[in-house]
């Protein structure tokens, strides 16, 4: 579920930020620029978030905290309106991107982690296979959402929910401990 919510954000972002933008005033190049500046952020924060989930956050709850991130960022895109400063609305698109672009590490690492031996591989695919699910629907949500009420806002808002969810089940399932591989049997 995590890599739906994620990797669904991730396509919601790269293919409507820059109409937001555009949308709320802003000329395609400084549109472009503000992209621009949120992708450079989610550079080092892959590492950072990578770094961090491999030896000091657990995990799940580094995991969480990305989630949460990017629900809020999202939330925040959502209600800003033609009134706000330019600044305020960069910075949330930069929080968006520095965690709905930089997940990947965290979740791939534990995906393989967990995964039992030699089905490491499988499992990752697997795992990203259903993000691609995500990456199909949430932008397929946020065009109805536009479609429906002629506002970004409302898709940022909708496409950030399962994000929101991820990271409540991710908080509720025990953050703070390292859960075991799954042992399967070979024999039958």
């Amino acid at each position: 579920m995590a890599c739906f919510a994620f990797n669904g954000l991730q396509t919601v972002f790269t293919a409507y930020f820059i109409i937001f933008l555009t949308t709320h005033g802003q000329d395609l190049a400084a549109a472009g620029a503000i992209f621009s500046l949120a992708m450079v952020v989610a550079l080092p924060c892959r590492v950072l978030w990578g770094w961090l989930g491999s030896g000091f956050v657990a995990p799940r709850l580094m995991m969480a905290g990305l989630a949460f991130g990017m629900a809020a960022s999202a939330g925040l895109l959502g209600i800003f309106g033609h009134r706000w400063p330019l600044w305020a609305i960069a910075v949330a698109g930069m929080v968006l991107s520095a965690t709905a672009m930089s997940w990947h590490g965290v979740l791939l690492a534990e995906t393989a982690r967990l995964a039992p031996d030699n089905m490491h591989g499988a499992a990752t695919g697997g795992v990203l296979s259903f993000g691609q699910v995500g990456a199909f629907l949430l932008p397929l949500a946020y065009a109805a959402c536009l479609s429906l009420t002629g506002s970004h806002g409302m898709g940022f808002v909708v496409c950030g929910l399962p994000a929101l969810l991820v990271g409540l089940a991710l908080l509720r399932g025990g953050g703070a401990q390292q859960a075991e591989p799954v042992a399967y049997s070979t024999a039958t």
